[in-house]
């Protein structure tokens, strides 16, 4: 084998006769059947790599790669050296099942997400030893001469050789949603050019929509344009928010427990205490300072969050993700099959002497024609009847509509299954019109006329229609009405075509030795242009109010699409995207422009007009540079990388690729952008949820940890025992904080976006955890210094109850910030009145069962002993209420 510059990386600038050479291969012929056997061993075979799925076992694993569980592991480690056995084995065993949850979740969406591949084999019309074969498309190698009609999936990136009205729909790779012309000759440039314009050149996983043509194959497998992408994807990591703020959380906490126990340390020698008293001391506060069941808490939201979601059909990918959508400042979307479904639609109708709009959404054959909002019957309006006659009688393109995925398949050109919808809506069909239009001659869309027409012969006359390019059938006429009117639609990113129609007798036929003479003839001398007709790609029903809720949630929306600006700004203003005063960038000026002048102005930016991928990376990263959060919509290859750089990627379940799929960390399985607003509310329920968990685990920490050190500072026993420390932070507070998670979604919650308070823990919060803390602290050791005359057991026992009494009125505190608790509604978390009820019922069994008075050295108490505690512990209540009372008149 003799493969001339391999290493060539720019075929598009090169003629055909140097790729051939380049790639020892023949346009007639193609390869030998063993060179291109060898070829397919060094190459390998035409497919993307198959990510290696991971084991459960693997699965488990990663359930700890947490900086809190770390952390909580070190902690166990420690406390086992130290003789505390029990404890230790308790906190393994919480992880534990923590990483079961875990587990089970990313089973789930894994199944679901193997659910959705479609595993299709497409072969491949190739030339090998001058013959043609059909071959799997795997087995392509560089080198071989493929051919291709419309319909087909192009198999592999190749040098177009001959094209016979060939166009591509490249949106799945550049998000430009029109069929892409392809020429022969080379591209004379000295610089790269981004796939939009490499118009020589057709790409993997593409399809071609009409014409054929022949090609010679460039580049396969990992090599492909498609799979470049998958190889930048693979390299991108980004750190979800919720890691990013466990990881800091983490630190805060390791900080805290340095520092206290150095302290503590220093204080206690000072005081003269033995090192071993020292040591049980330090331990019991590194026990109050860990928070062993806030990651099972944190789970369970998270995992109950992603279910909820489950069922208005987005899936979870990665746990995080939930909480993601809570903090996200900015949402940039593409347009083709996010905001729109990526498929054509004849959206409005100008004849000389009227406009007309349809309704309707995409291929969906439902939909009526209005004039001035008035229904219209297009047998009464004679130009408007001939139009519906041509769209339906040049109408080549097939439809297949698929239920169980509610999407269509197009086999044909996009334009021309529009107009063939545009045809049903108005009750034609072209079976039926064939038998009063027969045909005489028919001329597919050339691309050096511009246009299609055909020939037929109608009550014994002959007529032809014709549809093409505005400027060749407006031209042969003076129509300044029409020509007005089409400057109006260009303005709006319209793709438009011009419908127009002329008789001639039947008796020219004998006499014209080829037909399409004389249809070109008619057309260009006697054409009567009947109208033209504006075709949009179609918006999704949904978006505009979608954009509205997430514009009052505080959340801007970016488009940033591979169409051209008209065509972008049309879509961003009908969906609300873009208003008046904001800014649009083309991505010709944005690959020029400095980045400190593009961060300048990138806060006013709404529309990103013609960007590669590479540039979608640069515009999230920016965003990053700025401080900002950003989730990511898409569905095409061309959007993977971006998906995989932001914050949060969002992908479409039905139309989207695998790639992006597989970028992502949540998928739309209905492809409705309305589901995202359900995302973004459950988001910021969830991280409302940790913010309460978070509060009321560190509440009870920090008082335990203020009961520890009134203590040594006052130099009596330690009032609460290791064994009760972890009785406390794992089973009164896990499930009455697990139960806090459960509470009902705020109806205002879109309202209040969290940028005041995006952090998980912040000064606010840590000014409540003291303000709630110091009361419990001192109350719960003052009972314990009353108690100590008698036996310690007893002392410590009341003190306990008293803390934990303390934090279970405390849990009803912690359900809102700022509204009292009756207001919140005292039975509209059911959950936590269970939680309350079944940890009062551990408690007893805690204080009355010998086997576990042993272990946490407890003694009973009495009936008016639980009735002290209680009036000593209730005032904490009224504490926060009057908190709550300033709150809410002073920001409310």
């Amino acid at each position: 084998m003799n493969i001339k510059n391999k290493k060539s990386v720019s075929p598009y600038n090169q003629s055909i006769e140097t790729i051939t050479e380049q790639l020892s291969t023949n346009t007639t012929r193609g390869l030998d059947q063993q060179e291109a056997e060898d070829r397919l061993k060094i190459y390998g075979k035409n497919r993307l790599p198959e990510k290696k799925a991971e084991s459960i076992f693997f699965v488990f694993l990663r359930q700890f790669k947490d900086p809190l569980i770390y952390l909580l592991l070190i902690s166990a480690t420690i406390i086992f050296f130290l003789g505390e056995h029990v404890d230790a084995f308790v906190i393994s065993g919480v992880l534990f099942f923590n990483a079961i949850l875990g587990t089970i979740q990313e089973g789930r969406a894994r199944s679901i997400l193997a659910s959705l591949k479609k595993y299709i084999t497409t072969d491949a019309v190739i030339i090998r030893n001058g013959k043609k074969h059909i071959i799997p498309s795997t087995q392509l190698v560089p080198g071989d001469i493929i051919e291709l009609e419309t319909g087909e999936k192009v198999p592999a990136d190749a040098r177009v050789i001959e094209s016979l009205n060939l166009h591509v729909d490249e949106s799945m790779l550049t998000g430009e949603t029109m069929g892409i012309e392809k020429i022969t000759v080379p591209l004379d440039t000295n610089f790269d050019l981004a796939l939009h314009d490499q118009k020589n050149m057709i790409f993997s996983g593409t399809n071609v929509v009409s014409g054929a043509g022949r090609a010679i194959v460039t580049a396969t497998g990992s090599s492909t344009a498609i799979g470049t992408l998958d190889v930048t994807v693979e390299e991108i990591q980004t750190e979800m928010p919720l890691a990013k703020e466990l990881d800091r959380l983490s630190h805060w906490i390791l900080f805290s427990i340095f520092c206290m126990c150095l302290g503590l340390f220093v204080f206690g020698l000072y005081l003269g205490k033995p090192f071993t008293e020292l040591l049980v001391i330090l331990t019991a506060l590194f026990i109050c300072v860990i928070p062993e069941g806030l990651p099972v808490v944190f789970t369970l939201a998270l995992v109950t969050g992603a279910q909820r979601l489950a069922k208005k059909n987005v899936l979870v990918k990665r746990m995080q993700a939930v909480e993601g959508l809570a903090r996200t400042d900015i949402i940039v979307v593409d347009k083709t099959g996010t905001l729109t479904r990526n498929e054509m639609f004849v959206s409005q109708i100008d004849t000389t002497n009227d406009s007309y709009t349809v309704s309707g959404q995409g291929y969906k054959p439902e939909g009526e024609i209005y004039n001035n909002g008035h229904n219209v019957n297009i047998n009464n309006i004679a130009d408007l009847k001939n139009i519906a006659i041509a769209a339906a009688l040049l109408n080549r393109a097939e439809i297949e509509y698929i239920p169980d995925q509610d999407i269509f398949k197009i086999k044909g050109d996009p334009t021309e299954a529009a107009l063939g919808i545009f045809a049903q809506k108005c009750s034609l069909e072209k079976e039926s019109l064939l038998k009063k239009y027969k045909p005489i001659a028919q001329l597919p869309f050339n691309t050096t006329l511009r246009y299609q027409a055909g020939a037929y012969e109608y009550e014994n006359q002959g007529i032809i229609f014709v549809i093409g390019s505005p400027e060749i059938i407006l031209s042969s006429k003076e129509n300044s009405s029409l020509n007005k009117k089409l400057s109006v639609l260009l303005q709006k990113g319209l793709r438009v075509v011009a419908v127009g129609m002329t008789p001639f007798s039947l008796n020219e036929l004998p006499y014209q030795k080829n037909l399409e003479n004389l249809v070109h003839k008619k057309i260009n001398e006697t054409i009567i242009p009947l109208g033209i007709l504006g075709i949009e790609d179609t918006v999704r029903l949904e978006v505009k109010e979608s954009m509205q809720t997430t514009r009052a949630a505080g959340i801007k929306t970016v488009m940033a699409t591979g169409d051209h600006k008209d065509t972008a700004l049309y879509i961003a203003q009908n969906t609300g995207i873009y208003e008046p005063g904001d800014f649009t960038i083309d991505g010709s000026r944005l690959m020029n422009m400095p980045q400190e002048e593009f961060l300048k102005i990138l806060p006013r930016v709404t529309v990103f007009s013609r960007v590669t991928p590479e540039e979608k990376l640069r515009i999230i990263n920016a965003y990053h540079q700025l401080g900002n959060i950003v989730a990511m919509t898409g569905d095409g290859v061309n959007d993977a990388p971006s998906l995989a750089a932001a914050d949060l990627g969002i992908a479409m379940g039905k139309i989207g690729t695998e790639v992006a799929k597989d970028a992502a960390d949540m998928i739309l399985l209905d492809d409705s952008f309305s589901n995202i607003i359900d995302a973004i509310k459950e988001g910021r329920h969830i991280f409302n949820a940790l913010k309460r968990a978070i509060l009321y685990f560190f509440t009870t920490n920090t008082g335990e940890v203020l009961v520890i050190l009134f203590a040594m500072v006052l130099n009596y026993p330690l009032p609460l025992l290791a064994p009760q420390i972890l009785w406390i932070n794992l089973i009164t507070d896990g499930f009455l904080d697990a139960a806090l998670t459960m509470e009902p979604q705020e109806k205002d919650i879109l309202q209040k976006h969290p940028s005041n308070g995006r952090s998980l823990i912040n000064i606010n919060t840590f000014l409540k955890m003291l303000y709630l803390s110091t009361p419990m602290a001192a109350v719960s050791f003052a009972v314990f210094i009353y108690y100590l005359n008698g036996e310690i057991q007893h002392a410590r026992t009341m003190g306990m109850v008293t803390l934990i009494m303390f934090q279970w009125l405390n849990a009803w505190n912690c359900r809102s910030t700022h509204l009292s608790i009756f207001q919140t509604g005292i039975f509209s978390n059911p959950w936590l009145i269970l939680a309350t009820l079944f940890v009062f019922g551990l408690q007893l069994i805690l204080l009355h069962v010998p086997f576990f008075q042993a272990i946490f050295k407890t003694v009973p108490l009495t009936f008016h002993e639980w009735l002290l505690i209680f009036a000593l512990s209730s005032p904490i209540i009224l504490i926060e209420e009057l908190r709550k009372l300033i709150i809410r008149r002073w920001y409310y």
